[in-house]
């Protein structure tokens, strides 16, 4: 079943409102009909300065790694990666887009897409990727940003941890032991951190997950620079640090540099408040520069101005949609 969308209101969203908890359905369409070029908030959070897209693209052009944090299911934020990795690719074109959303074992199909050895709907099959995000999530969504690396001679990388590993690594109360077990033939798909990240990244990650428990009454637990080893929310987070630090290795072998830049793709919770995949890539590349661009639908509610900030650029943006069968409409 086929989509067009409808944009009824494009809302520029000031700072201080609540975080919208709305899902929307991936479009059927690759484009929405506003220029998120022009109709979107940008700001840079440290100084509250406004920024136009010319800004953004001049950050950009002083680092070597660009972490884009995304809400999955955000329409908008889509379309904000869509332009920033069109536009950082035109100018320079060895760049290397890396993905949460694929994981290392299936590099070689990545490899076969790039290649033209299998089209877009194999790739998503055969990664099981069809529906990241919402039900078409893929071909909506990720496909046209692969799609536009491709066209500019770029490369994609398959950035993330199998699944299967990060349950397997994350079983020992001690260090990352089974992961070191593992033979080099399957070695090679998963990294752990030498010492798990603190500071606000992991408070926030305790305050989460104890926010889902039922006991409302229980008293919060400090957890910025040190963690209880009985604490059963260790091994949870030992399994987020195994994707923070599998995908900070990622983006470092592909060496990037000011001329050959890397975009990273990825959970905006891994990213923000100097978070794990930030923390990971000051341990692996000391010397590479970092921008952190978080993408939201509009200002976060929490204190997003504190320290660390929330992310070096912040770009918030919506639309009102609705949906409408095609064949339908045309009846």
């Amino acid at each position: 079943m086929k989509f067009v969308v409808l944009v009824f209101v494009f809302t520029m969203l000031a700072v201080g409102c609540t975080t919208s908890e709305k899902t929307q359905r991936p479009l059927g369409v690759r484009e929405i009909s506003i220029d998120v070029r022009s109709d979107t908030h940008i700001i840079d959070p440290i100084t509250g300065e406004h920024l136009d897209w010319s800004a953004v693209l001049d950050r950009i052009k002083d680092v070597e790694i660009i972490l884009l944090g995304e809400q999955h299911d955000h329409v908008v934020g889509h379309a904000v990666q869509l332009a920033i990795v069109e536009d950082v690719f035109d100018r320079y074109p060895k760049s290397v887009l890396a993905l949460e959303m694929l994981e290392r074992d299936e590099q070689l199909l990545v490899d076969d897409y790039m290649e033209d050895i299998i089209n877009a709907k194999k790739l998503a099959a055969l990664t099981q990727s069809t529906n990241w995000g919402g039900d078409g999530g893929w071909e909506a969504w990720y496909q046209p940003i692969i799609d536009a690396v491709k066209d500019r001679g770029g490369s994609v990388v398959a950035a993330n941890a199998p699944r299967r590993y990060v349950k397997f690594g994350r079983t020992s109360t001690v260090g990352y032991d089974r992961v070191d077990e593992l033979p080099d033939d399957r070695r090679i798909f998963v990294d752990y951190p030498k010492e798990l990240s603190s500071g606000r990244y992991r408070q926030r990650f305790w305050d989460l997950f104890a926010h889902g428990e039922e006991e409302s009454d229980q008293e919060p637990v400090d957890v910025m620079t040190e963690v209880d080893p009985d604490d059963p929310k260790l091994a949870t987070f030992k399994s987020q640090q195994i994707w923070d630090a599998t995908m900070a290795q990622s983006i470092a072998n592909t060496d990037p540099t000011l001329d050959r830049k890397t975009i990273l793709l990825a959970g905006q919770f891994h990213v923000e408040y100097d978070g794990g995949i930030v923390q990971e890539l000051r341990q692996r590349l000391p010397k590479a520069r970092v921008l952190v661009i978080s993408i939201h639908r509009e200002a976060p509610d929490n204190e997003w101005e504190g320290a660390p900030v929330i992310a070096d650029i912040l770009i918030m943006g919506d639309i009102e949609v609705e949906y409408v069968d095609v064949e339908d409409s045309q009846e």
